[in-house]
């Protein structure tokens, strides 16, 4: 790989796309991804989303790869080059646990989705279901098959759950919690994350630090926007994060991700 090649990373929701629900994907932004690529380096996406929620809408877009449930799957020109199986007994005891505290668990795994089909009276949880199906992605309902297994999970809960430090106490055994917005929590797999998707690619490709960059907006591109030097967040992030960047650069709408690179002469 040569020396002079950079390796960029970009959340989706709220990076690349807005996350209003429109799922609007600016031409700027796809333009900057092309021109970078035509230079020589590297395209990857990084985020939370499992391989299978990569929408064919974002791949047409070109990427050399993806870094998927929070670093724990790494795709390379559609080859599989990294991935950290869990066992089906902790992924079971976790559905189970999600169930006894009242919370509504969305199961990903690179290949497929599940639900819990005594458990999912929830609205948000329904909606996204329907998402996933709506994408052509198998939406299984029942945690007690053979086939049930997942990379990472999410969850909504009630306003009124009295259970929720209980939950993060038993979860915090065997993943990382992260808050999200609007009762809603994402639980990833310990010791794993965006950043440390990035290091592997790093040590890969035998490129520098200094090399990569990420574009994030939100807490959970933390890690990776705290691991590189060249950090970039969107204006609608965090403040306490915004202090900790390299820079701050335009919302989705407003052409950020093509302003930033060209002001880093990425492009």
């Amino acid at each position: 790989m040569n020396k002079d090649t950079k390796i960029l990373f970009f959340d989706i929701d709220g990076t690349l796309i807005t996350d209003d629900g429109k799922r609007y994907f600016p031409d700027s932004a796809k333009k900057a991804l092309s021109l970078a690529r035509e230079k020589g380096h590297l395209v990857f996406i990084n985020t939370g989303r499992v391989y299978c929620n990569i929408t064919e809408e974002i791949k047409s877009a070109g990427f050399d790869g993806y870094v998927c449930g929070c670093g724990s799957c790494i795709v390379y020109h559609d080859k599989l080059v990294f991935y950290n199986k869990l066992p089906k007994t902790l992924c079971h005891d976790m559905a189970l646990t999600c169930r006894r505290y009242h919370m509504y668990g969305i199961y990903e795994h690179k290949d497929k989705v599940y639900i819990d089909g005594k458990n999912k009276d929830n609205e948000l949880l329904m909606e996204m279901t329907a998402y996933f199906r709506g994408n052509g992605v198998f939406v299984g309902e029942d945690i007690e098959s053979a086939d049930f297994e997942f990379d990472k999970f999410c969850a909504w809960y009630d306003e009124d759950n009295r259970n929720l430090a209980e939950f993060k106490a038993d979860v915090s055994k065997d993943f990382d919690y992260i808050d999200r917005e609007g009762n809603f929590c994402e639980i990833v797999q310990k010791g794993y994350s965006k950043a440390t998707g990035i290091k592997y690619l790093l040590e890969y490709f035998n490129l520098p630090l200094e090399n990569a960059y990420a574009f994030g907006d939100g807490n959970n591109d933390e890690p990776m926007l705290s691991y590189v030097p060249n950090s970039i967040i969107m204006a609608k992030g965090p403040d306490e994060l915004k202090k900790k960047v390299m820079m701050v650069t335009d919302d989705v709408r407003n052409d950020g991700i093509y302003n930033a690179m060209k002001k880093l002469e990425i492009i």
